[in-house]
């Protein structure tokens, strides 16, 4: 299992690749599920330090990843005060498609098998699962 503690600082998503890839199991997985696991997971950590943390670095996100037999899970947990994610524009739509942002929950949901969102007043956790096969 993997553990990281990450400032909330854009820089800190460089981490994430080798942290990935020395998970016990991660090569022997295609290296297209390879890509799908790191893209969610880049765009969950970038979700929740620029929109959960706000950026402030006195802030972390916190990754933990395992993978067994049947699944991939990635849980990343920030300390903000989490979002509904039944209100969210759905960036498919005309109205969306210029805006600078919106995608990365969106492009989650695409490649995850699964995907949970629990927030508290203090925290929001998304767990994604990857099936195996």
């Amino acid at each position: 299992m993997l553990t990281l503690r990450l400032p909330s600082l854009v820089a800190s998503i460089r981490a994430l690749g080798p942290a990935l890839s020395g998970l016990p199991g991660w090569e022997l997985m295609s290296a297209g599920k390879q890509h799908d696991v790191l893209l969610a997971t880049t765009e969950l950590v970038t979700n929740a330090i620029v929109h959960g943390n706000q950026s402030d670095s006195s802030r972390s996100v916190l990754v933990t990843a395992e993978i067994n037999t049947e699944e991939i899970v990635i849980v990343v947990a920030d300390q903000g005060p989490g979002f509904d994610p039944d209100t969210l524009a759905d960036p498919t739509q005309v109205a969306a498609r210029e805006k600078p942002s919106g995608r990365g929950l969106f492009v989650v949901r695409q490649l995850a098998d699964r995907v949970t969102v629990d927030r508290s007043d203090q925290s929001c956790r998304v767990t994604i699962i990857f099936c195996r096969a």
